[in-house]
């Protein structure tokens, strides 16, 4: 007797586990994106569009430290997984030995703290 686990979701662009229905994203209609997580991807958009690859990877290995991760194998383990994700599976590299640069980079606002947007 076999039994079928459950397969288990996770955000294509940040590798989120995604558990209850909480934590996945929505499409534009609302809808729960099977795809995403609620951090990624929210009303059809992701949430940051410009981040690249390599800022996902630094940015889900940071989170680890923060758990308590400080296994140096886990930054490897973190770019190979993002890397596989839907989302960067043809993403360019900011690695310079890959030569490779992303085609599009976030917009920098030039605000100081406390400063009033415009």
């Amino acid at each position: 007797m076999t039994i079928d686990k459950p397969a288990m979701s996770i955000c294509q662009s940040c590798a989120a586990v995604l558990r209850r229905p909480a934590d996945f994203g929505t499409d534009e209609s609302g809808k729960r994106s099977e795809k995403f997580c609620r951090h990624c991807y929210c009303d059809g958009r992701f949430v940051e569009p410009f981040v690249t690859r390599d800022e996902m990877v630094a940015r889900v290995a940071m989170q680890l430290r923060l758990g308590g991760l400080h296994d140096c194998s886990a930054f490897r383990d973190v770019a190979a997984a993002i890397s596989s994700l839907e989302r960067w599976r043809e993403h360019k590299s900011l690695d310079p030995q890959r030569q490779e640069v992303p085609t599009q980079r976030a917009p920098r606002l030039n605000m100081k703290p406390g400063a009033k947007g415009r």
